[in-house]
């Protein structure tokens, strides 16, 4: 093994969650070192942005890159039921993009090159510790293994939850919306709907947890997805592909006349008990972001956004707590500040399937309506005093009641 370098911050991956707190670790004048198991480009799914997550491309000055990448706009996002009140429009308040990951997420690497962000190319296997600190990581690199210190170490592995694995955050726990699997793939000649409504997202479904989206990506190519619970999964299905088949038959009609002349251009993939939460995801030199300590559900598109808006915030945490060298109140108000936003998204996201056609009404009340819209383009981690997260919060509670009592 090789001698080591010293950095403020390595972070463990380099999607948008660790290109962003890369990004703003660099702005506050911190030494960073990210360290990825891959080369990009490389496939991700999410690929629908929220107008959160499209203020901070905008921020990164990165809007012109985007329309030249050929991402499409999004108006908003096309909610269609099983009955014929159950259909709404989500409008999105801020200019945001759909988006091919691979493309998007080398353009966000980019940026945070240019701001001084190393990067490494290699797979982590260890994290060192001294005292109980977490003060670095060991990587492989070319069959070498390095060492590497840093003063925090930040897991922004996304799904692979690097730091729980190996017992440094807690394990992983499954959320509501975990016995589902997800099915993708994309296409090229989906039927759209007419401009200037043709690049938004569609979520057609049918009933709890059975339903699809459709994400324009480019001119030509849509995504997508067909998300069942696992028991019919295994069921009916015997893979991904037949899992796009039945979702096909029995989600929508207006799926299959969608799709009536769309041909498959990737192979299906599947994911599944995507939905979990891992805590405690901060500890004495080591703190978790994005999906690395927690995904809720797909169907209203806030990984990306989620995932660098905890980057950023992250940054600061670790500014104040290599400054003060208090490694506990800056990592537990951002633990606390995570925590609070995404329990919001969980609350909006049960409550929909919960009430349905109820959240479509909500969509038009005249009180709720700007707050609602607001919480579905991102803002849920800046709503202190919103009425709508706590009329959710109570149905929900009403509705759990009901359940346990029979």
């Amino acid at each position: 093994m090789e001698g080591f370098k010293h950095y403020d911050v390595v972070i463990i991956g380099s999607g948008p969650a660790g290109s962003l707190c890369g990004i703003e670790c660099r702005k506050k004048g911190m030494s960073v070192l990210c360290i990825e198991k891959e080369e990009f480009p490389r496939f991700h799914i999410g690929e629908s942005l929220t107008g959160n997550a499209g203020q901070i491309i905008r921020d990164l000055g990165l809007a012109d890159e985007m329309n030249a990448a050929g991402f499409p706009d999004k108006p908003g996002v096309n909610v269609i039921g099983s009955l014929s009140n159950n259909e709404f429009f989500i409008p999105i308040l801020a200019p945001t993009w759909q988006v091919r990951r691979s493309d998007f997420d080398s353009m966000i690497k980019r940026r945070a090159v240019e701001h001084g962000v190393e990067y490494q190319i290699g797979l982590v296997k260890d994290v060192i510790q001294d005292q109980g600190k977490v003060v670095g990581a060991i990587y492989k690199a070319n069959d070498i293994e390095h060492q590497v210190r840093s003063k925090v170490l930040v897991d922004a592995s996304g799904q692979s939850t690097f730091l729980s694995r190996k017992g440094i955050a807690g394990k992983r726990q499954i959320e509501f919306f975990s016995q589902q699997i997800a099915s993708f793939a994309h296409y090229q000649g989906v039927e759209r709907d007419l401009p200037p409504f043709s690049t938004n997202t569609t979520i057609l479904y049918s009933k709890q947890y059975h339903w699809s989206w459709i994400i324009p990506i480019s001119a030509d190519t849509d995504s997508l997805g067909i998300v069942i619970p696992k028991d019919l999964y295994y069921q009916e299905c015997k893979n991904p592909d037949e899992a796009i088949a039945w979702g096909m038959e029995h989600i929508s009609p207006e799926l299959k006349r969608r799709f009536k002349n769309a041909e498959r251009i990737t192979e299906p993939q599947s994911m599944a008990d995507f939905s979990y939460r891992i805590e405690p995801f901060v500890g004495d030199g080591w703190l978790c972001i994005g999906d690395a300590h927690r995904f809720l559900d797909p169907i209203f598109s806030y990984g990306v956004s989620f995932a660098m808006k905890e980057g950023m915030q992250a940054a600061t945490a670790i500014e104040q707590a290599i400054n003060s060298q208090d490694w506990q109140t800056p990592f537990y108000a951002y633990r606390d500040w995570s925590n609070g936003g995404q329990q919001i998204a969980a609350d909006l996201i049960r409550y929909f399937w919960i009430y349905p056609i109820f959240f479509g009404y909500q969509m038009q009340n005249p009180d709720l309506r700007d707050e609602v819209i607001r919480l579905l383009g991102g803002c849920c981690f800046d709503c202190e005093g919103w009425k709508a997260p706590t009329i959710f919060r109570n149905a929900i509670a009403e509705y759990d009641r009901k359940q346990m009592a029979g």
